[in-house]
């Protein structure tokens, strides 16, 4: 379905702040700056008009692509809006439209497509993509709007959606969607409430044709609570001099829409009730078979005609199938029937399907879907739980994975109404827990492993119970319900030690001394040696894989890490041969681990190749997410924030899963704090620990050490303080990010004693706290097993910055030559962001001391600021320019003329908008500029435009800024032109 969004329709009243709120939203985008903004409220409420208008008034600048999704029943059609939208988009030369063809595209081929091309068109021109509805978007559409709420932020794309508001359930899949887009940058909301009395009034007019009586007003106004769709359908048809509503109207929505309707012929209101039980669009042949098949024999064709006439029914764009031109209208109509007449044509609508059948029709998995759904909704169980199961196993060979679940969650419901079916309940959960593995539904899959577990006698089936109890470990560990339970696993061993060379037994042998090896359980080592004797006797690849990579672990904490990459290699092709993508993940990440320090180029490199290899054998998102959120930590430890931005981006892009969603928030969390976005790092913080229960209980997570960094960032050093020691404390093997645990406690305690100084406060306590430290951590946290150069130059910088942070604490007389070595050192490791913080403390510590002269000073300060700039670290950028102001330390040469107006160098700008550039700076109006220039004011304005599109800023102000301080990096570290 097409919205008219072009097009302006009737004033609407009552909307001023709401339509300047969306307004605001384009000219961002129209600017540079991509946005995206959702329209919630009642059925009703004016949500798509709204849109409309706000859409009609930047028409001329913006192209405008629209579609709504529907609320299908028995069926999903993937990507249904965006259909719609891209069917309005244009056709450019060298741009080809990606049409989404009818099927056998992969959802991640159809969601880059469709970024692609709208990257292109942005080039050309500004666009807004509106959804409407979206309550009703298949999961198709829900991750291709993550994916493009997630890009670029300087892509002149404004994305609108408009949602129901009060009818989304707890489980509804757009809770979740919701959830996490609202930790995302650029989001706004428009939240739109009903009209109130005086407005209600001025919309009544507008549709009368002239001022209401007030006595009609109240009245519409008490019945429709100011819905103004329901204000619309209350006054239709009524004559200008109407003083009261009829009698026969009724008081609530459902009456509302069946009073335009009555006025339609018998037979365009029985076909249109037909159409609505039928629950989607449906083709005119259809409808009229389904018309003769009820004995009534009317001129479908004609009376689709008389509905569209009267605004009830529309034809889609195809020309094949109609449908109602609201869907509020079939909501109402088949809610306002009688259950036994609703039974009953759901019941007409299951024989016509067996008609068809009869007649040679070959079913499809929409046919069988639909087929199913209407059994369901007659009563009949029986057939409804063996359509049902027909087209689960026809979703399969469609790719549906979402389908196959739902169809399976609901043949599950049917078999306990049915006394005898030929499957059993364990073999419905058994198919239900392969679906739910295979769409990477780790919740699903977790429930059906519970079900079978609760239904199985260990006794009997010592084996299966046993691999259950494995594989509901893993699942309970990814979902972040608990860190590996040993009782579980040791289970899991006893039950299957009866058959010692069973693949049961190697995998619970496996995952023990996974489990072993992180708590430093000294009878790991042997535990995986046998269970590597086992899997092999056993040939069974997925016990293999486990325990091939277990060993992995056992070596490399053992420090050999060349066995250790070798048994992590084949652990990985096991795993391929299994296409067991747990184990391929878990293998992969052993391997890299072997290979080099996470904080590492390597690490990286070894994720992306793992995360290509993974999407190769079509894994599950949810693996694809977490193997992306592990790169883009690398990628940020680094500084190269860029490449963490873009990994992140795939991670969050479609549903991660817990896993590797709380991984890429807790990454994406540090980023923001490192940029200063305070606001946007705590929501990815509480979003990650809201997904996991036990938030430091984690190893293999930094959780600790981002809440230390962003307690810092937000001058809250008390909490950091707490945050880092409790990660240092942790029994077993170091956490991520260990090495940064012990310099952030020195950090926030010398913050402490830095601010109890500032205020003349007594600092022995704090003091003495620094002693303890060091007495209880002489050194720095580092991983077992990791002793490569690279990892040790780190090792070596961390260590050299606890030394720099204790001497702050302790106003050493020798800080700044600290501070110097610890910044040297972070460059040796690669360690940028560390090492413009150590820029800013050397500065700080050389001009503390008083050093003669400000060269050193002032070429660490040029040094830093060079980092700052290229990590967008706006904390640092700040400090730094605010001591160079304070010292008077020229941090750059200003370029000639740029008091007055003269030109300003920034890369990608034209000369005119350099020259214009300079003006900005010097903080002449645009009328001034338009003047100097002898051009006109717009013409400056949409220079300044492409100015801020171009460079990422977000207004004047933003731009000035980046342009005084473009001059460091046209320095060399050591300040030299």
């Amino acid at each position: 379905m097409a919205l008219e969004l072009g097009v302006m329709g009737p004033e609407l009243m009552g909307r001023a702040t709401e339509l300047d709120d969306i307004g605001a939203s384009l000219e961002a985008a129209i600017s540079g700056a991509a946005c995206t903004l959702v329209v919630s409220g009642d059925p009703g409420v004016g949500k798509t008009a709204l849109v409309q208008h706000a859409c009609a008034a930047v028409s001329s600048e913006m192209w405008i692509l629209a579609g709504a999704a529907l609320p299908l029943a028995s069926m999903t059609v993937p990507f249904l809006p965006l259909r719609s939208a891209l069917r309005r988009g244009p056709v450019l030369e060298g741009i080809p439209n990606p049409g989404l063809g009818p099927g056998g595209w992969a959802a991640n081929d159809v969601i880059v497509a469709i970024d692609d091309w709208l990257t292109e068109l942005c080039l050309v021109r500004p666009v807004v993509l509106v959804v409407d509805d979206l309550q009703w978007a298949d999961q198709g559409t829900l991750d291709a709007l993550m994916y493009l709420i997630a890009g670029p932020a300087d892509r002149r794309l404004a994305i609108l959606a408009t949602q129901r508001s009060g009818e989304l359930g707890e489980l509804h899949p757009l809770q979740r969607w919701l959830a996490d887009i609202r930790r995302m940058p650029r989001i706004s909301w428009v939240a739109l409430e009903p009209l109130d009395r005086t407005s209600t009034g001025a919309q009544i007019a507008q549709a009368m044709g002239s001022a209401p009586h007030q006595s009609l007003v109240q009245e519409v106004f008490s019945r429709t609570a100011g819905n103004a769709y329901l204000n619309r359908l209350m006054v239709s048809g009524l004559r200008p001099e109407t003083r009261h509503l009829p009698q026969t109207l009724p008081e609530d929505l459902k009456s509302a829409v069946l009073r335009s309707w009555r006025g339609m012929s018998d037979g365009a209101r029985q076909l249109t009730q037909l159409m609505a039980v039928g629950g989607r669009p449906i083709r005119a042949q259809d409808l009229a078979g389904l018309s003769q098949q009820a004995g009534t024999r009317h001129d479908a064709a004609a009376i689709l005609r008389e509905t569209t006439e009267a605004g009830i029914t529309e034809c889609w764009p195809n020309g094949t199938h109609w449908w109602f031109h609201h869907p509020m209208i079939s909501e109402v109509l088949e809610q306002g029937m009688e259950s036994g007449q609703r039974r009953d044509w759901h019941a007409l609508f299951a024989a016509y399907g067996a008609r068809l059948l009869a007649q040679g029709t070959t079913p499809d998995f929409e046919f069988m879907a639909s087929l199913a759904q209407h059994h369901y909704d007659a009563g009949n169980a029986g057939e409804a739980y063996r359509w049902t199961l027909r087209a689960a196993a026809a979703a399969g060979s469609a790719g549906g994975s979402n389908e196959i679940l739902r169809l399976l969650h609901r043949a599950l419901a049917l078999h306990g109404q049915l006394p005898q079916v030929d499957e059993s309940r364990e073999e419905l959960l058994h198919r239900l827990r392969t679906a739910a593995e295979a769409a990477g539904a780790m919740e699903d899959e977790l429930d059906a492993l519970e079900a079978l577990l609760a239904g199985l006698d260990p006794a009997q089936r010592p084996l299966e119970v046993a691999e259950l109890l494995v594989r509901r470990t893993l699942l309970r560990f990814s979902s972040g319900l608990e860190f590996f339970s040993v009782d579980a696993l040791l289970q899991a061993v006893r039950l299957a030690e009866a058959s010692p060379e069973s693949w049961q037994y190697a995998y619970a042998l496996a995952e023990l001394a996974h489990v072993g090896l992180w708590k430093d359980d000294p009878d790991a080592h042997r535990t995986a040696a046998t269970a590597l004797e086992v899997a092999r006797k056993a040939g069974n690849p997925r016990a293999l894989s486990y325990a091939l990579t277990a060993n992995s672990m056992a070596a490399l904490f053992g420090e050999r890490p060349d066995e250790a990459r070798l048994l992590a290699a084949q652990g990985a092709a096991a795993a391929v041969r299994a296409r067991d993508f747990w184990a391929l993940l878990h293998a992969t990440m052993w391997q890299a681990n072997a290979t080099e320090a996470w904080s590492s180029q390597a690490f990286a490199d070894l994720m992306r190749s793992g995360r290509q290899q993974l999407s190769m054998l079509g894994a599950p998102h949810v693996y694809l997410s977490k193997m992306a959120a592990d790169e883009a930590s690398s990628y940020l430890s680094i500084g190269r924030w860029r490449e963490c931005g873009q990994a992140l981006r795939v991670a969050l892009g479609t549903d991660p899963g817990p896993l590797g969603d709380v991984a890429a928030r807790l990454t994406a969390a540090r980023l923001a704090a490192l940029q200063g976005s305070q606001d946007e790092a705590r929501a990815h913080l509480a979003r990650a620990e809201e997904l996991f229960a036990h938030k430091s209980g984690y190893n293999n997570l930094d959780f600790d050490a981002v809440r230390a960094e962003v307690f810092l960032a937000e001058g809250d050093p008390a909490a950091a303080y707490l945050a880092a020691m409790a990660g240092a404390g942790k029994e077993g093997q170091p956490p991520t990010m260990c090495e940064w645990l012990v310099p952030l406690a020195a950090r926030a305690l010398a913050d402490m004693v830095q601010g109890a100084r500032d205020e003349g406060a007594d600092t022995a306590d704090m003091l003495a706290s620094i002693d303890e430290l060091v007495a209880r951590f002489p050194s720095v946290l580092r991983e077992s097993g990791n002793d490569t150069p690279f990892y040790s130059a780190q090792v070596e910088a961390f260590e050299l910055l606890y030394r720099a942070e204790t001497g702050r604490a302790r106003s050493d007389a020798e800080n700044a030559a600290q501070w110097i070595a610890a910044a040297d050192a972070c460059q040796s490791g690669s360690l940028r962001w560390e090492e413009a913080y150590c820029c800013w403390r050397a500065v700080q510590a050389l001009l503390l001391h008083g050093h003669s002269g400000h060269g050193q000073a002032a070429s660490f300060l040029r040094r830093g600021l060079i980092l700052a700039n290229e990590l967008h670290a706006r904390p640092l950028q700040d400090s730094l320019l605010e001591i160079a102001a304070r010292a008077r330390i020229a941090t750059y040469q200003p370029s000639i003329g740029q008091a007055s107006g003269g030109s300003i160098e920034l890369p990608g700008l034209t000369v005119r908008e350099r020259e214009i550039l300079g003006y900005v700076v010097a903080g002449r109006t645009y009328g001034e500029i338009a003047r100097s220039l002898v051009i006109s004011e717009k013409t400056v304005s949409s220079h300044i435009s492409n100015m801020l599109r171009k460079t990422g800023t977000a207004n004047r102000l933003d731009l000035s800024r980046l342009a005084t301080r473009h001059g460091p990096e046209h320095f060399s570290p050591d300040g030299r032109r």
